[in-house]
């Protein structure tokens, strides 16, 4: 049930990162149309795209990870016994989230640090440095309990997609 659940909420973080990269196209879109028209364009929309991008990248990570769409190269691994191949996942599934866990470790302190001192970003707009940093261990957290749940359950590792 908690697995259904986590998969769900991968899911909505995955669709909330394409609604993201949606807005941002159209953003794109309306501030081409207007600068070739000559009037003004959005105020503020390159930084806002720019932060959407890495807000959409952060979000749509963990998702992308627990289907196994990220790049791999498995020249190697579709050649092994079962055997083999599921030892090496439990491998690399423990470097997977050995190192996730520490960047997103960091990257809390990171979070922590900023609010406590108070740091802004000071762009188009004003905000709170922790708001835009927030999103790296949530991120990464998540990527660290995939991880961890391909360590224990490697045939979870074996529906990722294949490209050659």
């Amino acid at each position: 049930m908690i697995s259904i659940l986590f998969d769900r909420a991968l899911r909505g973080l995955a669709v909330l990162s394409a609604g993201i990269l949606g807005v941002i196209a159209v953003f794109i879109a309306l501030n081409v149309v207007l600068r070739n028209l000559g009037l003004p364009v959005v105020y503020g929309a390159l930084d806002a795209i720019q932060y959407a991008l890495m807000i959409a990248t952060f979000l749509g990570a963990p998702w992308v990870l627990s289907i196994g769409g990220h790049v791999k190269v498995d020249l190697i691994t579709s050649n092994l016994t079962e055997g083999t191949s599921r030892a090496l996942t439990r491998l690399t599934s423990a470097i997977g989230a050995v190192t996730a866990g520490v960047l997103g470790w960091y990257g809390l302190q990171a979070v922590l640090a900023s609010a406590a001192r108070g740091s802004m970003i000071r762009t188009s707009f004003v905000i709170p440095e922790w708001w835009m940093l927030a999103f790296v261990p949530l991120s990464l957290g998540l990527c660290t309990i995939i991880f961890i749940r391909r360590l224990l359950f490697p045939e979870t590792a074996e529906r990722s997609l294949s490209g050659l």
